[in-house]
């Protein structure tokens, strides 16, 4: 059986739910997940492939960001009946979005009850049985931090930022130059993200810089983290801490990519403040990076392979020192502006 989402497709920037924006796909998805609910659920539950259940979470993320925004009850009706006609919900989509969408609900006085008995009637066994116990919990849930989730605002109005990510990182003060030689301890930890909302409406700005400008196109924010190795500095794991960061690709002119990250900078934690870090970057081939008061931003081109693969072959006569070992060096001025207006 053919899915009746096949074919159906959000753009990229559809996906981001901090700088959100309207999607004429969501009514068309609604009208079918309405048909669908009135008639054969188990065929069309059957019918899903993977892209289609990576397009009703989208939707249902959407909805619930739409209900924050708008207050809307029928939004919030959506979110949990495209749940409610998926096969499975995993851990972390119960731990995050769908206790979110339960916050939401709160904020906007939904009637909670009637979302449940809804959801409960069409929702498969095992599904239900794990939603029944959030439902009836709901009173507990006062606010998105306990459901990995940020609120935001931006120019753009209210968003969401997903923040679960585990990562490593050595004790607090144990970052150390790399000169050092020092071994560091490696203790695992979750990300503090208390400032995330403020570090992605700077990061929001940044992005819709890049994208106004000609030939430059940028994906959604996200949840991301600093890679240590891009200030050459020894760590006690893979990651520096910061109290938050997020981070966005953008596709440039002429096959140039690369991706911005904005982080917060504790320089007691770290042990460098940002404009250090940002000093410690720039230095690197192929980076560059910038600093206002505790927030750095890193620009760091995205390697291109497809040399590798016959499809960007040099031109013969191609010399090595016309290579830019400073590729992204010049949009530094761009990045200070924003931040002055906006960190």
């Amino acid at each position: 059986m053919t899915s009746p989402l096949a074919e159906l497709n959000y753009d990229g920037l559809s996906y981001d739910l901090v700088r959100y924006r309207d999607d004429e796909l969501d009514a068309t998805i609604s009208a079918i997940l309405a048909d669908a609910s009135s008639n054969d659920v188990v065929s069309f539950r059957h019918s899903l492939d993977e892209g289609d259940i990576q397009l009703l979470t989208t939707f249902a993320h959407r909805r619930i960001v739409s209900a924050l925004r708008t207050s809307s009850h029928a939004a919030l009706t959506e979110a949990y009946d495209a749940y409610a006609l998926l096969p499975t919900l995993s851990e972390a989509e119960f731990s995050a979005w769908f206790k979110g969408g339960l916050v939401v609900a709160r904020a906007c006085a939904v009637d909670i009850g009637t979302l449940r008995e809804r959801f409960l009637a069409v929702a498969p066994t095992q599904t239900a049985a794990i939603a029944d116990v959030l439902f009836r919990s709901s009173e507990r849930l006062e606010s998105f931090a306990q459901c990995y989730l940020v609120e935001t605002s931006t120019t753009h109005g209210k968003g969401l930022l997903n923040t679960v990510v585990a990562r490593d990182e050595s004790q607090a003060g144990r970052e150390v130059g790399a000169f050092t030689g020092i071994a560091p301890d490696l203790i695992p930890f979750r990300s503090g993200y208390d400032t995330a909302g403020r570090i992605a409406a700077i990061a929001a700005a940044l992005a819709d810089d890049f994208h106004a400008m000609d030939d430059h196109v940028t994906d959604p924010i996200r949840h991301d983290q600093l890679v240590a190795s891009s200030f050459d500095i020894v760590t006690g794991g893979s990651f520096l801490r910061t109290r938050a960061c997020v981070g966005f690709f953008v596709s440039g002119p002429e096959g140039l990519d690369f991706s911005v990250v904005v982080a917060d900078i504790d320089a007691e934690v770290t042990g460098h403040s940002a404009p250090a870090l940002a000093e410690f970057a720039d230095e690197l081939v192929d980076q560059a990076a910038v600093a206002h008061d505790t927030v750095v931003v890193l620009l760091t081109k995205v390697p291109n392979f497809d040399h590798l693969f016959g499809d960007d072959v040099p031109e013969p006569n191609e010399e090595e020192d016309e290579v830019n070992d400073d590729p992204v060096g010049h949009y530094l001025d761009r990045v200070s502006a924003v931040l002055a207006a906006n960190a």
